[in-house]
């Protein structure tokens, strides 16, 4: 697997085309952030890079994030996304215990400490973790240049709004997404915020199984551009021109 080292103790690796996962490793504990399509066998992979006990934690509950949980005895995950869990394993016939992964929960692994921050907007039980000294966040889905609002399990667009606000003043300068091989700078928090004040609605190109209810809206600044795709429902009545 490919696998980037992006500060000490954390590292960040495609576990299949275009899907990461980060794995953080302190004096006394680790931490291995989701759990990708599940086509590697990621307890092995832990296993062999890591000595100390290693909890294993989801950023939200979508399959190429999930895939490989039927591995761990126990993943933990913000009880709003339990449900898109419990569909997978539905699904798959591979389930796993889960436990719940509290907003404000601190994990101090020794050398590296992170606390879990809410991201709603992606799924409405999306969250990142901090790591402040390192002033990195762990995003998943939760930012990503192109955001996807898709489906019963995304959040409005008003809490996105909200989730974008909270993390404007959290103290990173750079996040991991789980679909991109590097850093992101954070001032594509300040372009999806500011997009939200231009949203449009447009159809996209693909919009795959969501059908017409679908709409794309693209938002550019000198140096950057913002993306998302949402679902009309999730939209106030008025709010879109």
């Amino acid at each position: 697997m490919n696998s980037r080292e992006i500060c000490p103790g954390v590292w960040h690796f495609e576990e299949d085309y275009r899907v990461y996962c980060t794995l953080l490793q302190g004096r006394d504990r680790a931490i291995l952030w989701d759990t990708g399509q599940g086509k590697r066998d990621l307890a092995a992979y832990v296993a062999q890079r890591v000595s100390t006990p290693c909890l294993v934690l989801n950023s939200h509950g979508h399959s190429d994030h999930i895939g490989g949980n039927f591995r761990f005895p126990v993943v933990r995950v913000h009880r709003l996304d339990w449900p898109l869990l419990e569909a997978q394993a539905r699904m798959t016939g591979q389930g796993c215990a889960i436990a719940p992964l509290e907003v404000g929960e601190v994990f101090d692994l020794g050398g590296i400490t992170g606390e879990v921050v809410s991201l709603a907007g992606h799924t409405r039980g999306s969250v990142g973790l901090l790591l402040e000294k390192e002033g990195l966040l762990l995003a998943g889905d939760g930012l990503n240049p192109t955001l996807l609002l898709l489906g019963w399990e995304a959040a409005p667009v008003r809490e996105l709004r909200q989730t974008l606000e909270a993390a404007e003043k959290l103290p990173f300068d750079r996040y991991l997404s789980s679909h991109s091989p590097g850093p992101l700078g954070k001032k594509q928090v300040g372009l999806h915020l500011r997009h939200l004040d231009h949203l449009r609605v447009e159809p996209p190109s693909h919009p795959g199984p969501y059908g017409p209810r679908v709409c794309r809206s693209l938002y550019r600044e000198a140096g950057g551009r913002s993306v998302i795709l949402f679902d009309r429902g999730l939209v106030e009545e008025g709010c879109l021109p």
